[in-house]
């Protein structure tokens, strides 16, 4: 018999570079990679900058972390880097060049690179490396970049998105072609209003078998016919269908493709999961897909780290389901409920965000050695940053017994989560790897080499520490994405 695998924990990871690839900007390790037998992870840079334009702006005293009032004065230069598994070391091979802006300014043309796919299109003599990116307000349209070698990266397509797209992130192949939808757009009633991360303009799945040709077509009807699914938010492959999940404030919707309706797109469309699957508004989206066992998993979340500002939604913690090939599905951690579709109770026992309301989203999913990992984002550290009045009371009651500093940094940090039948759970990462600004566990990629995760983390170069009193901004060496590699021998990474 073939001996089962041990599942990770924390010991079994190692970092392989420093916070930020030694660049406390660089806060989102965004996309992710393998490719030619080496991975590849894009940034997004000054992600917590960029939060202070936001509008409604958040009530956030003081702003985590230093930043000037003019957000073309940070550095946003996105980032390509390269690992090799041979060298054990970190290359940058592609920094965004800088572009006359329509606001008179020299800016850069990419801000991060949200998605990345190896793919082989009809013109391509092998399969490339393609990326989405990430446009600041005052430059064109997002496009996607290629490279044959992992070296040479140059723009190979711009979808036909509207001039309001500012960015998309999810490149998903499926029979022969490749398929994306916009993800942040401005608003196309106020131009000069800066985009709303995750909510695009366009709620369309657009392909292509061809990416160099820019023969892109709409998959499927604006919002699957529903002006409340605002956005494609994910897709993935199942069962030999594709499957696209929404953000729709009234809870999210999951759509596949009839078996006999995939031939040139438009392909016809059937839905499998509505009303956020029986919870409403507090599953606003379907924030991640896997296939593990033969099932699809799903993560959900509400936008904006499980607190919608601009919908009042939530804080709400995030569920995992379980949908089958037939349609059915299952809760698998959540809140258990009366659903059309029958009584749903989560199989695992545990409570939406894993027993942690702090949990505002299952952000990433990924399979290695049979076991099914589990990323989530962690919204605890913000809350000495947090007005009072915007704290729901089961916060506040903690609070009150444990206090701020141990929720903050102690239970601060998004956690990793492990499954071999999605019923028993193990957590094999707490506290953002000793890290309590690792809020996220934005990618994960399974290798030959071990499991390499991707985090979140925003608070970098510098952040705000009560010192005597005083809020003061101090350099963060912890602040910035970092990439783990977590092998089932400890140290053998």
């Amino acid at each position: 018999m073939i001996p089962e695998a041990t599942p990770l924990q924390q010991g079994h990871f190692r970092l392989t570079a420093p916070s930020g690839f030694g660049d406390g900007l660089n806060h989102y390790g965004h996309s992710m990679a393998w490719f030619r037998g080496k991975l590849f992870v894009g940034t997004t840079r000054g992600a917590m900058q960029m939060n202070k334009t936001n509008m409604p702006r958040p009530d956030l005293k003081p702003w985590p972390v230093d930043c000037p009032n003019d957000i073309y004065e940070v550095d946003r230069h996105a980032e390509i880097w390269c690992y090799d598994p041979a060298t054990r070391g970190w290359t940058r091979v592609y920094r965004a060049p800088e572009v006359s802006g329509r606001n008179g300014r020299m800016v850069p043309r990419y801000i991060g690179y949200r998605g990345m796919a190896v793919f082989q299109g009809a013109s391509d003599d092998q399969a490339c490396l393609y990326v989405s990116t990430w446009a600041p307000a005052a430059t064109d349209p997002p496009e996607i970049l290629r490279s044959e070698d992992g070296q040479h990266f140059a723009p190979a397509a711009r979808p036909p998105f509207s001039d309001f797209v500012r960015s998309f992130r999810t490149l998903q192949p499926y029979r022969g072609r490749i398929h994306t939808s916009p993800t942040s757009s401005r608003n196309i009633h106020d131009p000069e209003q800066r985009a709303q991360d995750s909510v695009g303009s366009d709620a369309t799945i657009y392909a292509t078998h061809d990416i160099l040709s820019q023969d892109w077509r709409p998959a499927n009807e604006a919002g699957f016919g529903s002006p409340a699914n605002l956005t494609i938010f994910e897709m993935a492959e199942f069962a030999g269908r594709l499957y696209a999940a929404t953000v729709n404030p009234q809870g999210f919707e999951l759509w596949r493709t009839e078996d006999d309706g995939v031939g040139e797109p438009p392909y016809r469309w059937k839905r499998v999961l509505h009303h956020g699957a029986g919870r409403g508004p507090y599953n606003e989206v379907g924030a991640s897909l896997c296939v593990f066992n033969g099932a699809l998993y799903v993560g959900t979340g509400v936008l904006n780290g499980g607190f919608h500002r601009n919908l009042r939604i939530g804080p709400a913690a995030a569920e995992v389901l379980r949908v089958w090939p037939d349609d059915s599905w299952e809760l698998l951690v959540g809140h258990s409920r009366v659903t059309p579709d029958g009584i749903r109770y989560p199989l695992s026992g545990l409570s939406p965000g894993f027993d942690n309301l702090f949990q505002g989203y299952v952000w990433r999913m990924c399979v290695h050695d049979g076991w099914l990992y589990v990323g989530t984002f962690c919204w605890a550290n913000m809350l000495p940053y947090l007005p009072v009045h915007v704290w729901p009371e089961d916060v506040m009651v903690m609070i009150r017994r444990w206090g701020m500093d141990r929720l903050a940094y102690q239970h601060g940090g998004s956690e990793l989560w492990c499954t071999r039948d999605g019923i028993r759970w193990q957590r094999a990462v707490r506290n953002g790897f000793d890290n309590p600004y690792n809020w996220g566990i934005r990618n994960m990629v399974s290798t030959p080499h071990g499991l390499f995760v991707a985090t979140a983390n925003p608070f970098g170069p510098t952040v705000a520490q009560r010192r005597e009193g005083e809020w003061r901004y101090l350099p963060n060496p912890r602040g910035g994405t970092e990439v783990w590699l977590g092998n089932a021998v400890a140290g053998a990474a």
